[in-house]
């Protein structure tokens, strides 16, 4: 137990830091530009980092468990949220004005596509999990490609914004839709992660 929670909670950490420079880097340009792509390139640290670790991250696993251990991923996604918040409480001594326009950009995007979060959120479940496989197979391309891939197609990812809203809310920026749009992004995430061994059945390597 004590290792389940230690290592849900450094996966979160570990998305955290990815988050934290893509907030820093990813703002440097107005609009879609060179700024964005680097930070999104740069956020597959944390996902390399959680596949080198085998930390417990809730998208890493939720499209591999067997579905009759799949209660996990409930503890696993909010102790991934746990790790998050403590990155967003170190991250609060960092953040400048580049920092903070990045994530205003974020909330706006979230808070306007409310419930449409759910559908968006499926694509980003198919790419970190096929990204996965890739690994499995060992190559880090599709990690390396599919992360700046469902960044900058705006596609969300549930624990990359926990960290999110966990800085907003540091900030002083809480809003009650930031429940719900989480909730939808984590249920999204967990189909998209399914999809993948719903279609390619027994050629998908499942633990």
């Amino acid at each position: 137990m004590r290792r389940f929670i230690t290592e849900s909670v450094f996966a979160g950490l570990l998305i955290g830091i990815a988050g934290l420079v893509f907030l820093h880097v990813g703002g440097l340009d107005e609009g879609r530009g060179f700024g964005e792509l680097g930070g999104a390139v740069l956020f597959a640290f944390g996902l390399m980092s959680v596949s080198v670790s085998k930390a417990l991250l809730f998208t890493g696993k939720a499209g591999y468990l067997p579905y009759k251990e799949s209660l996990q991923l409930i503890p696993m996604v909010l102790l991934n949220a746990v790790g998050c918040l403590v990155m967003a409480s170190i991250a609060y001594y960092t953040i400048n004005d580049n920092a903070l326009a990045t994530l205003n950009a974020i909330m706006t995007a979230r808070e306007a596509s409310s419930w449409r979060i759910l559908i968006m959120s499926i694509g980003t479940g198919v790419i970190v999990t096929m990204a996965l496989q890739g690994v499995r197979r060992g190559t880090y391309f599709p990690l390396l490609y599919g992360v700046p891939v469902f960044i900058m197609c705006g596609l969300p990812h549930s624990i990359a914004d926990a960290f999110y809203y966990s800085v907003a809310i540091l900030q002083g920026d809480f809003e009650a839709w930031m429940i719900m749009a989480w909730v939808w992004s984590v249920i999204g995430n967990y189909i998209g992660c399914n999809i993948p061994r719903w279609c390619m059945g027994k050629q998908f390597e499942a633990e």
